[in-house]
């Protein structure tokens, strides 16, 4: 049986760590989800209107994959706070499947100093950052140094490029094209943008397919069969879908779901002479492209 990973999770509760504005606004974007889905989105605590994911809510929901990556996100602009402690401590305890990354906003004047105590204090093994949560400018040279610390101390970036619900984002700042200075000015620094980075897939395409160091998940996509079947279809016309890889985004949705949901990519243009996703661009991106990424758990 192939192995199968997720490279895209959170955990976070309501109300330690998340406003009350954002835990009602991400429950308007949760139904959306689930009706334009078809259901295939994780639909536990929608009583608690929020996106809840405890350490056991979490461990529950990662039973089929093997290789988890786990991570809370630091954006008190948003109403968004995950101690990194609290990931440290839940990936020190399932050494062997859960790997833990820190997030740590860029505006805070002691960031390289908190970047240093998640690497090597806590053990955490990758970053997740937020420009549209966290209110920074991804162009701002200003935290070049933020990043050239990232590169010297070898870890992997996630990266929110691209639209999100809360009402206290700021959009301007989530377009993935804002990311080609760094990339170009850090091509050690291995980057995922989250999400195909919707609703600017062609802009995601045409930055991995030039930029060595970057690549993209389809997280949280299938909820819009549309724009999911022409964003793949494009991934291959720019010949970048082995650059694609598998994350649920969960609490939002489940690596089920995100199966189900990749299986089904073609159906919106069934008995059309639209071009198809083929099953083996689909294998490949459940159970092969991550490996290059991720070869420490080939």
């Amino acid at each position: 049986m192939p192995r199968l990973i997720d490279c895209h999770t959170h955990v976070m509760w309501y109300p330690d760590h998340l406003s009350e504005q954002y835990a009602s606004e991400a429950l308007a974007s949760k139904l959306v989800k689930l009706k334009r889905s078809g259901g295939l989105a994780h639909s536990a605590h929608l009583d608690k209107h929020c996106y809840d994911s405890t350490p056991e809510d979490h461990w529950k929901a990662s039973e089929i994959v093997d290789k988890v990556v786990v991570f809370g996100l630091q954006a008190r602009a948003s109403g968004l706070w995950v101690p990194n402690e609290l990931i440290a401590s839940y990936a020190a305890a399932h050494p062997d499947k859960v790997e833990g990354w820190t997030s740590i906003d860029p505006n805070e004047p002691d960031c390289i100093e908190q970047l240093d105590h998640s690497i090597n204090t806590l053990k955490l093994r990758g970053l997740k950052l937020g420009p549209v949560y966290q209110h920074f400018d991804p162009q701002d040279r200003k935290h070049w140094p933020f990043f050239r610390r990232v590169q010297q101390l070898g870890i992997p970036i996630m990266w929110h490029q691209g639209t999100t619900f809360p009402s206290a984002a700021k959009l301007k700042w989530g377009l993935p094209l804002q990311l080609e200075d760094i990339a170009m000015d850090f091509p050690d620094i291995k980057m995922i943008i989250a999400h195909l980075g919707h609703p600017w897939e062609v802009d995601t395409m045409v930055l991995i397919r030039k930029c060595p160091n970057m690549y993209t998940d389809i997280s949280a996509v299938h909820y819009r069969p549309w724009r999911y079947w022409q964003a793949m279809v494009t991934a291959m016309e720019y010949g970048v879908e082995h650059k694609i890889l598998p994350g649920s985004d969960f609490p939002s949705g489940t690596m089920s779901n995100i199966i189900a949901g990749l299986r089904s990519v073609n159906k919106i243009v069934e008995g059309t002479r639209l071009p198809v996703v083929p099953v083996e661009v689909q294998d490949m991106i459940l159970y092969e492209n991550w490996k290059e990424f991720f070869p420490h758990w080939a």
